[in-house]
């Protein structure tokens, strides 16, 4: 049975999820270095992340450094998750991305 998440909870998930990325990417240069496998699978995991926070930045005017996940409000945040699902579904419908992100499939009321 799915249970539908509030926005809120669904938001707090996706800062989660876009932080342990970055820690996982930046885990994997200093281990590994920048021309091991590893390094390269966690940038590829973390492009769609990255991919994120360009279109909440994109939406807000600003630039990529200057948008502070806490302060997004978590409608605004989904929607540039959703968004950036959009386009990868559009390109690579085999995405681990889009397997982490599954569950905002699920219609909820008030997106966008």
């Amino acid at each position: 049975m799915i249970v539908e998440e509030s926005p809120g909870r669904l938001a707090e998930w996706v800062r989660a999820d876009i932080r342990q990325a970055r820690t996982v990417l930046s885990r994997a240069r200093l281990v590994h270095g920048e021309a091991s496998p590893v390094y390269q699978g966690a940038v590829c995991r973390w492009k769609y992340r990255q991919a994120i926070l360009d279109e909440l930045a994109a939406r807000r005017g600003v630039q990529g450094g200057g948008v502070d996940l806490d302060r997004t409000p978590a409608l605004q945040l989904l929607a540039a998750v959703r968004k950036v699902r959009f386009d990868v579904a559009a390109a690579d419908h085999e995405s681990e991305f889009l397997a982490a992100t599954a569950f905002l499939d699920i219609p909820s009321s008030g997106t966008g």
